[in-house]
């Protein structure tokens, strides 16, 4: 049977779906900006797949799972409690299965676990900037080769990546079997202009430009561009100098995080550092006080769910050289912005890749995402860790105080 929506898709919106429907290409890349109700055309063309035909498998994939469950819970909402057409609606597989035998599940692309093996029929992947290529030419393409139909990745740009590379090839005539597709925010009649307007004005224009415009960018998604004109080609660590101050940022684990200090001296040089997870609260907190000891550092503490207790015994220990700082959104966007004008002034210096690996790993691949308000949250992308990058954003702003009070010491 022929599935129509009673949806009121507006134009752009429209073409895109038609260009999806209507010819026999099988694979399609729609670049989506915010706010343009990618997620009402995902799941639409996943029911007019699903019960259109009989027994066809449809998998909607998106980076993280809380993104799968919320579109599940969207699309169970939307086809009712009482729905003929469903079989069945498990909320714990994200899994509606319907009379004709057709299914239409959810999964997260952060493990490998449940999808491979099945064979598709249909497959949408969600926000695919943001999901590893290996999941796609590894796992998903060979569960579409028997069977599969349509493909299609939606996503807004992250730089050039391989989202990138496979739009570019629904652009040029040598893949005819791909089709690419964009929308940007200006063109949904239903977006609040003056709310477009204020992020245009409000937003640095490399994020303006990917998240409303859909433009892939060199920098992407990623906060600090600049952080690599900063890296000191031949580094050595020293000991403390009494012509020095130094300075301190100390982020806490939770859960299965890093404890990581970072050490800065009075001229923006990273000399040392620190970072555990498999030791106990006790050993920590003596290496934590150990280092500050050591380098006589002034150092802001991240006071979350255990840090005003490690807090307290710290500044017990060393004094009122140790100060707490209390994290929240904009508390953290104000320290994230100044650690990334730091590195465009070109006021901090870092040692070299092979000798902190994991330090250049947080910085390239730290992100941000625009909040339903129009401002920024930044963190890790999903599954990776941000703890250097905070243990650095707070001892750079200790550092950053310092010199905006003009202040100047010598020795300790």
């Amino acid at each position: 049977m022929e599935i129509k929506s009673n949806v009121n898709f507006y134009s752009a919106q429209q073409k895109v779906l038609e260009g999806i429907t209507s010819d026999g290409v099988k694979h399609h890349v729609l670049v989506s900006s915010r706010q343009v109700g990618k997620t009402l055309i995902a799941l639409n063309l996943l029911l007019k797949w699903a019960l259109e035909s009989k027994d066809q498998y449809c998998l909607l994939v998106s980076p993280i799972f809380s993104q799968s469950k919320k579109a599940f819970l969207e699309l169970a909402k939307a086809c009712g409690p009482n729905n003929p057409l469903v079989q069945s609606s498990n909320a714990s597989e994200l899994m509606l299965t319907f009379k004709n035998g057709s299914v239409i599940r959810m999964a997260s692309g952060e493990t490998d676990q449940n999808l491979r093996g099945v064979t598709l029929t249909h497959l949408i992947v969600d926000e695919a900037a943001y999901i590893r290529e290996t999941l796609w030419t590894e796992v998903l393409r060979p569960a579409c080769m028997i069977r599969g139909k349509k493909v299609l990745f939606i996503s807004t740009p992250r730089s050039k990546n391989w989202f990138y590379n496979i739009y570019e090839m629904g652009m040029s005539d040598e893949f005819p079997d791909w089709r690419s597709y964009r929308i940007t925010s200006e063109e949904n009649p239903y977006l609040n202009k003056e709310e477009l307007e204020s992020a245009r004005k409000s937003l640095p224009s490399e994020i303006f430009a990917a998240e409303y415009m859909g433009v892939f960018t060199e920098s992407g998604s990623g906060v600090f561009q600049s952080f690599g004109h900063c890296v000191i080609p031949v580094y050595s660590k020293t000991g403390p100098n009494i012509n020095k101050r130094y300075f301190a940022g100390v982020d806490l684990a939770i859960a299965h995080d890093y404890t990581v200090v970072t050490i800065m001296d009075s001229e923006g040089n990273l000399v040392d550092w620190f970072r555990e997870n498999k030791t106990s609260w006790e050993q920590i907190i003596d290496q934590v006080k150990e280092k500050l000891r050591f380098w006589n550092a002034t150092a802001y503490v991240e006071l979350n769910s255990i840090g005003s207790v490690v807090f307290e015994q710290l500044r017990k220990s060393l004094g009122a050289k140790v100060k707490g700082f209390t994290t929240t959104q904009q508390s953290k966007n104000d320290i994230i912005e100044n650690l990334k004008l730091s590195f465009e002034d070109n006021l901090i210096h870092l040692p070299p890749e092979n000798i902190w690996p994991e330090l250049h790993l947080e910085l390239s691949t730290f992100t941000y995402k625009v909040l339903p308000s129009g401002k920024l949250s930044y963190s890790a992308p999903g599954g990776m860790t941000d703890d250097i990058v905070m243990s650095l954003a707070l001892c750079n702003q200790a550092f950053s105080e310092t010199k905006k009070k003009a202040v100047y010491f010598m020795g300790g």
